[in-house]
């Protein structure tokens, strides 16, 4: 769904963070503020570092992010309708003609939600479970499917690699990593 009215203002309350995890590269103290994330990037060092075991380890780097104009930036609220969201992580991936963002974002009540950006579009998203997965969906152009009720049609598909991540995610994300999408 393509946000309609999107609108960013800077944010003096910030999410609670829990700092007993060093970054697994420089040891700096990381700002942990989601109980789920499984990444995070060192805001001193620029190393991201992946939770396994109880424990942050060097994951590589965040990769170079391209800056690319957005009206949504990490650390400051945006506005989609009547929710206001947190953006805590950036990933940004190529699909070969160019480039779009994705933002891990925390509503008001610590929830979840993917906000994507591209090419000026906005779309907030949120993961579906595997147990509404359609079955036996091949994702080709023009096919169609049903989600929680809701019918869609598959108007692109192609690949897409992830070329940088910085700030907090609820899942491992690596850099060169190809995602099909549709």
């Amino acid at each position: 769904r393509t946000a309609r009215h999107l609108a960013c203002k800077s944010s003096q309350a910030k999410p609670p963070m829990d700092s007993d995890y060093q970054c697994g590269n420089c040891g700096a103290s990381l700002p942990r503020r989601l109980k789920q994330a499984r990444l995070i990037g060192c805001t001193h060092c620029g190393s991201t570092s992946v939770l396994r075991d109880e424990a942050f380890e060097l994951a590589g780097t965040g990769g170079v992010v391209q800056d690319i104009p957005s009206l949504v930036q990490l650390e400051r609220e945006v506005r989609i309708e009547k929710k206001v969201l947190m953006p805590v992580g950036h990933a940004q991936f190529s699909y070969g003609r160019g480039l779009w963002d994705e933002y891990w974002c925390l509503d008001g009540d610590g929830e979840g939600w993917w906000l994507s950006s591209d090419e000026g579009d906005y779309a907030l998203e949120r993961p579906v479970p595997k147990k509404n997965w359609p079955r036996k969906f091949r994702p080709a152009f023009g096919s169609e499917c049903q989600i929680n009720g809701i019918e869609y049609r598959v108007t692109e598909t192609e690949n897409a690699t992830c070329t940088a991540v910085r700030g907090e995610f609820p899942e491992e994300l690596d850099i060169g990593e190809t995602h099909l999408y549709f």
